[in-house]
Parts: structure tokens; sequence; C-alpha cells
């Protein structure tokens, strides 16, 4: 027996043709729902993926008929799916609560995922901490029919290497950007458009394409400690737009309160996964919006994820890359080690030799299992991209469209449309580096006219008194050359970040908690998150 234990609500929608049942979230750009059920009436498992790929939008579905049930996330895994096998039957969901809670579920942890998740706020690959819960993968199906079940990556993620005239590629980026803009408001039916504005590349393009478009129905919003570099640079980019722009105020203080309100208790319930800690920047924030009105009920929000991402700003250095040696064996291990030392560094005494080790054969067998040709030319960056997108980008960082969910409201993600990913797929890595060919872009069309004249992620400190603070400390470290530079780096990031911190995340863990684990080397307020997770689920709980 299949059961599908999804619910109708604001979000998730049910639909029937025939004999078939569609549990569908999100929207398709380039088919109705009809068409779509049409086209996997007589559904082939060599067929399948062919359409499944062709389907442009930002989705999760569930189809039952009498012959199959299929599973299907979009290419980024904007909503994630899970299902459990209890006695035989199979159960399905979007919440895993629901599952876990079921009578006769087995809450058997897997630990080698819970020391993933420990290390990172993630897991590797489609498991979850318990062994008899799984999830689907970025651009996965799984097809359940004669009581077996397949699954099938239609997507992947992986940079072709092609090459071009960066001139014509600019052209062709500007073009795409514009397309998928179009194509986005097309949909939103004059919708209030709502933008968390930030002095970096990514919401500003959002915010000046729409404006460059002919869109009017936008608010933008910044928050954090009051006079932060941020807010500063957002309003003047909002002045120079014409959008009215409000600044939220956060404070120690306030953000201690909402950490320990009933909202956030429910939140993490709401956005709970089992394979990644909850996103909870700007949390707070759209509850202070809601609450004084200042948005409509109906109201969409549209972030900058991930444009920093996909335009190549995390891919390790090509010339560091290359100085490690071009054998098969040196690229596996620049890998391995790139990914690590990025986004397995959240607590330094977890960085042990046999911890470090498990990553690394967890990451490589990830590798193996995507079916990725590595007799080709594969380099070691086109393989660090393809892991972070199908880990860590999909499962945590665009979990922070929950935020917006939990507070009764839609989302779009222009930088993760089908056309960009197409688009950067194809880019060499050249062009990549440090986002060469996205900077150049946007300061060539200047979208509206705010990207050559006011700074991008200009940054200043924050609160004021710490200035002087932080002076007299760093004048030791300086002592000790290059040495003393990494040592103040972890300092810093230890002692001080809970003060710098603008966004007041840190609040969520409590200077007295910060203090008593400065010896184990945290690396930001996910650390704390990921620590609070383990304890939760652990074994010994």
């Amino acid at each position: 027996m299949i059961s599908v234990g999804i619910k109708s609500d604001n979000l998730w929608k049910k639909y029937r043709k025939d004999d078939m049942t569609i549990y569908l979230k999100g929207k398709f750009y380039s088919c109705t729902v009809n068409e779509l059920l049409l086209r996997l009436k007589n559904i082939e498992r060599d067929s399948v993926a062919e359409i499944i790929c062709s389907l442009d939008g930002s989705f999760s579905f569930v189809i039952e008929s009498s012959e199959f049930c299929l599973l299907v996330v979009d290419k980024v895994r904007s909503s994630p799916l899970f299902f459990t096998e209890i006695n035989e039957d199979i159960f399905i969901d979007h919440h895993p609560r629901n599952l876990v809670n079921k009578k006769k579920f087995n809450k058997e942890i897997n630990a080698n995922s819970m020391i993933e998740v420990f290390m990172s706020g993630y897991t590797i690959g489609s498991k979850t901490i318990y062994k008899n819960l799984h999830s689907l993968r970025a651009g996965e199906i799984v097809i359940f029919s004669n009581n077996n079940y397949k699954r099938i990556q239609y997507y992947k993620y992986f940079n072709q290497l092609n090459h071009g005239a960066k001139e014509n590629l600019i052209e062709e980026l500007s073009e795409v950007t514009i397309n998928v803009f179009k194509k986005m408001i097309k949909g939103l039916n004059g919708r209030q458009i709502i933008i968390p504005l930030s002095a970096g590349n990514d919401s500003r393009l959002v915010a000046s394409v729409l404006k460059y478009i002919g869109v009017e129905n936008v608010k933008c919003y910044s928050y954090g400690t009051p006079g932060n570099h941020e807010a500063k640079i957002a309003e003047i980019i909002s002045r120079k737009l014409g959008y009215q722009w409000i600044f939220v105020p956060l404070s120690h203080k306030s953000e201690k309160e909402y950490y320990t309100s009933k909202d956030y208790k429910k939140f993490l319930d709401f956005s709970e996964t089992f394979s990644s800690v909850p996103f909870i920047q700007g949390l707070s924030t759209i509850k202070y919006l809601k609450e004084m009105r200042w948005i409509d009920d109906d109201a969409v929000f549209i972030n900058g994820n991930s444009g920093d991402f996909i335009s190549g700003g995390h891919a390790p250095n090509l010339e560091i890359e290359l100085s490690a040696g071009n054998d098969f064996k040196c690229k596996k291990e620049f890998f391995t080690d790139s990914i690590i030392n990025k986004h397995f560094s959240l607590w330094g005494h977890l960085k042990t030799k046999e911890n470090i080790k498990k990553i690394k054969e967890t990451l490589w067998g990830e590798i193996i299992d995507s079916h990725i040709d590595l007799n080709g030319p594969v380099e070691s960056h086109q393989l660090y991209e393809y892991s972070e997108f199908i880990d860590r980008q999909s499962k945590y960082v665009i979990s922070g469209q929950r935020t917006y969910e939990f507070y009764g409201h839609e989302w779009r993600m222009p930088l993760w449309d089908d056309e960009y990913l197409y688009f950067w797929q194809k880019i060499p890595y050249q062009y990549k580096e440090n986002q060469n060919l996205y900077k150049d872009m946007l300061k060539k069309k200047n979208f509206a006219n705010v990207w050559r004249n006011i700074p991008v992620n200009k940054k200043t400190i924050t609160p004021k008194w710490i200035i002087p603070v932080r002076f007299l400390l760093k004048i030791p470290f300086g002592l000790f050359g290059k040495r003393g530079g990494e040592a103040w780096k972890g300092f810093e990031r230890g002692a001080l970040y809970y003060w710098m911190d603008v966004t007041h995340m840190m609040d969520s863990v409590g200077i007295k908690r910060i203090a008593r684990d400065f010896y184990k080397s945290p690396r930001h307020h996910v650390s704390w998150l990921s620590s609070k997770f383990v304890s939760k689920y652990s074994d010994n709980e």
C-alpha cells in the first residue's frame, strides 16, 4: 500500500484527471497540470526523466495512479519530499515529522549522517539522520510500481566547460536575465513584490532588473543593527530606483525574545527536514513587517538566492587547483579537501582524521553514484560545484524559502531559474573565477543605473564602539606574521563575532554558550544550530 499524507492548503493543491491524482506545490512555466498528466498517463521509466526535465518552474509534486506513484522535486529541490517504509507500506509526505511520528516508524539513527550535520549543517546525498527516512535529491524522481521503487536523477548541475568569447557571453547573460524576470513577472499578475535588499550583487540585481523592465509594485526592506553598511547601501539603491524602503532595527534584546518565543519553536517544527539545520536569517523581520501591515497578504518575496554560488563565487581558486597537480588522484583530493575546508568546518574540534576520512569517502561515493563520466576531462572545481549544489545549496541555503512560507507567503527565486542554470553550466571556469563574468555584465549593463557609483559589499564595522577594542586586541597577533593573521581570524570569530553580527543570528545561541564553547573553534551561528540539532536527535536524548 502507498499512502500520500499531503493535505491541500495555501501552498499545496490537489487535482484529479481520470484515474490520476496529483498533489502539487509551485508552478510550471512550460505546461499546464492537465498537459503534464496527459503526458504521464502511460508512463515509461525510460521517458519519464525527459518529460520531467523539460518542466520549467519551481515545484514539487506527487502523482498517484492505479499503476504507479511518482515523486518529483524540481532541479534545485526548492520544496523537499520524503518517504518511508513501514511494514511493507510506503508513506509519503512533505512534512517529514508526520512520517517520523508514525507509531511503528523505526527511529534508528544514521550515525554518519549525524556527524555530517554536526560538521556542516546538512547531510550528504539522499540520507536523513534516520536510516528509514528518505529524501529526494535535487533533480530527482522516485517511481513506485509493482512493489518496487526506482530513483532517477533526471538533472545534474555539472559544468560542461564550453568556451566562447567573453563579450558574447556577457550579452547572452544579459538577455537570459531579462527573459527570466519577464517570465516570472508574467505569472505574478501584478501582485506586490517584496525584496530583502542588501549591499551585495544578487538582491540588487533582483531590484534593478525589476525596475529596468518596468515593474513598480515593489517594496524593499533591510534589517539588522542600526547603522550597518548593508542597510545604508540598500537605502541608497531603493531611493534611486524609486522603490519604497523600510529598515527593521534588531537588537540583542529583541532577537533573544524572538528566539525564545512560541513562533520560533513552531518555525523549527515547520521547517524540519532531518537533513539540515534550519535557515533562520531574517525570520523575525518578516513577522515584524506582517504585524505592522507593511506588506500585502498575497505579497510575493523575491530574493537573490543564489547568485553568488551559481556565478562562481564559491568555487576553489583555479591557480591553487592547478598547483595541486593534474593527475586524477590529486584532483580527487583537491575536490574533497576544498569541500571539507569550506563547509565541514563548523567545529574545529570535530575535524579529526577519522571524521575527515569518513566525509571524504562519502563525498566521493556521492560522485560515483551520480554516474558522472570520470573518464572524460573532469576538473576538481566541476566536482566541487556539483557537490555543493546538490547538498549545501539545495538542502540548507534554499530552505531559506521556508521563512516566507511560515508566515503565509509565496516566493520566487529567479537566479535559480532553469535558463539561469543552463547558462551557467556552460561557462568556462576562467569566466567564473571571482565571478568576473557576472560582475562585468552587471557593470556594463548597469540596470536601472545602480551599479557604477554605489559600492558593492563595502564592509564597515558595526557597532562603532567595537572598532577601538578590535584594534587593540589585534596588535599582539601582528607580531607573529602570517601565523598570527590566521590565529587572529579564529580569535575574532570566537570572541567578537557575537557583537559584530549585524543580523543578530548569534542571539539564537546566547553569549554564555558562545563563551563556553570558545575552545571548540566554532565558525558562526550555524555551528550552534548543528550542535542543538545533534543534541535533540541523538540516541542519548
